[in-house]
This record gives structure tokens, sequence and C-alpha cells, in this order.
């Protein structure tokens, strides 16, 4: 469902992910966890793009999200200036590829007068495989470490108000009153609210809830919008420890239900029992993955030891 290709992302001078790969299936839940520093947010943030990658390439169900990395197709390298002037020496395509690779030399994407198949190549990629974002994002819901709630809507309105933004309009063309499409997206979010217990507090204002519930109300808010996968980053971490379980009972609840969903935790138990796999991350890599039995029962990276001695 989601395909992270050779991710870098940089700040700057400040070297983030250094060339992340990894799958995410469907139904698949996935833990990232590591010490505080070593990418893990910023992976999650850009599989969706809020974090727009420095290099490579995030794929959601066959769709290219992200603009096209030329070094991870080998044709649109072979379309350069620059691959022609190295084979016409005598070297081979596979050794002008891996040279070009190696020593980052395209630069016709800066040209205007040469370059024109390397551009058409690039262009028919993206052209052939690319989906906008916003359309992307409509079946990828995120919960954030600080809830992200809007303050000036009841409960009520921050659950309805990205699929009625989405997707009212639609109903109207196919003949449906204002009052129905707000009946409809409004029964739906009660359903939603019910489900996590706090259909009682649908006209209230974030500001009067506890951590634990605005917490619980931002997942459902994401799922309103009926998402193929769920990110979560650190949802819990902002918590009282009281307030932890409440929110990771629902997080679980998704995850029996066939969920895809991709969590960046510190909750080692809840990555343990619900995760089928494990990433650890560390300086911008990931340093060991693999099954919750694996990572935690027969640790392997020096640093991935480090860390579990010191969490758990």
């Amino acid at each position: 469902m989601l395909d992270v290709k050779n991710i870098y992302k940089n700040f700057g001078d400040l070297k983030v992910l250094e060339g992340v790969s990894t799958q995410i299936a469907e139904g698949e839940v996935v833990a990232i966890i590591g010490a505080s520093g070593s990418g893990k947010s910023t992976l999650l943030r850009c599989m969706n793009l809020l974090e727009t990658p420095t290099f490579g390439e995030v794929w959601m169900d066959g769709k290219l999200l992200t603009p096209v990395d030329p070094y991870l197709h080998p044709e649109v390298i072979m379309a350069s200036n620059t691959y022609k002037k190295l084979t016409a020496t005598g070297m081979s395509s596979e050794e002008a590829i891996a040279k070009i690779k190696a020593e980052d030399l395209i630069n016709e994407k800066f040209s205007t007068a040469e370059g024109k198949e390397y551009r058409a190549a690039l262009k028919k990629i993206y052209n052939e495989n690319h989906i906008d974002i916003n359309l992307a994002r409509q079946d990828m819901g995120m919960v954030f470490q600080q809830f992200n709630l809007f303050n000036n809507k009841s409960v009520l309105e921050n659950v309805t108000l990205a699929p009625m933004k989405t997707r009212a309009k639609q109903m109207l063309k196919e003949g449906k009153s204002k009052k129905e499409v707000k009946e409809y997206f409004d029964s739906k979010a009660m359903a939603l609210l019910s489900r996590i217990g706090l259909e009682d507090k649908a006209s209230v204002y974030p500001s009067t809830l506890s951590g634990g519930q605005k917490q619980r109300i931002a997942i459902v808010r994401a799922l309103a919008m009926e998402p193929k996968v769920m990110l979560f980053d650190e949802p819990t971490s902002a918590l009282d420890p009281e307030m932890v379980g409440e929110v990771l009972d629902v997080m679980k609840g998704l995850a029996k239900e066939g969920m895809t969903m991709v969590c960046v935790t510190h909750e080692m138990g809840f990555a343990r029992e619900v995760a089928d796999r494990v990433l650890f991350m560390h300086d911008g890599v990931i340093a060991e993955s693999g099954t919750p039995d694996e990572i935690f029962n027969n640790p392997k990276h020096p640093k991935l030891q480090q860390f579990l001695g010191c969490v758990l």
C-alpha cells in the first residue's frame, strides 16, 4: 500500500534521513521505534508529504506522490546526455549508470537546449503514475502528538469538517439536500464517537476535554474520512500515564479490524503486542527490521540492544 524508496531528507546542512526504503502492506501494522532524533517522525511525515523528501520517492497504491527521482529509474538516466557521453567512450551501460548515481552527475534538468529526452523520460513517468497529494491524503489518516483539534469548533464539527469539505459537493450534485447531507455526516460522526464512548461530548469544545479524550477524538476524526492507512506520530507521548491505555485500546481495536497502520511510538508494549513488524531507526536509517519477537527477543544491532536496555 505504501512504498518508500530511498528517502533522503535534509534540513539545511542537517541530514535527518539517509536512504530509507520500506514497504507497508495492506492490513499491516508497522511500529517505528528508536531514540529521539533518529528520524522516526520525519520518515512518517515524508509518507504523506507533510515533509517533502529531499531525494527519493513515495508511492501509495501504485501512485507516485513525490516528484520523480531520476536516480531510481535507469531508463531516465539512460536518456541523459551525461549517460550518452560516458557510453560513447566505451563504458558499459551498467558502469555508466553506477558512475552517474555515485557521483550525482545529472544536471540536464537545469538545461534549456540539452537533455530533451531526459526531461521527456521524467515527464512520462510522472504523467503515467502521479496523483495529487490532496487526493492521496484523503486515504491517509494522520494522528498527531499534540492532537491538532480545532479549538473553535465542537467535537462533532471537528469530526465532520473534512468529510463535509471533500464529499458534500458530490452528494448535493446527486440530488441530496443540504439538510440530508449534514444529517448523514452527523450520524456517521456520532457512530464513531459512540464507538469510543464519547458521544456525550459531541457538542462540547476540545478545551473542556482531557488529553486522552482529545486523542481519541483525533483518531475518529481521521477515521471519518474512511482512510486506507492510518499514520500515528507518537500519539501517546503528550498524555498523562493514566490516559495512555484508553488511546492504545482504540488503536488495538483498529489493528484487529485490519486497518493498515504505521505508528511512531515509545510504547514498547504496544509495539510488541500489536505490530506485525517493527522498524528500529538510528541516525536516519532503518538499522534493524523484523517481527516483534525478533526485535525484542533477539536484537542484533548493538544500538538496538542498547536502546532496548534503556527503555525496557
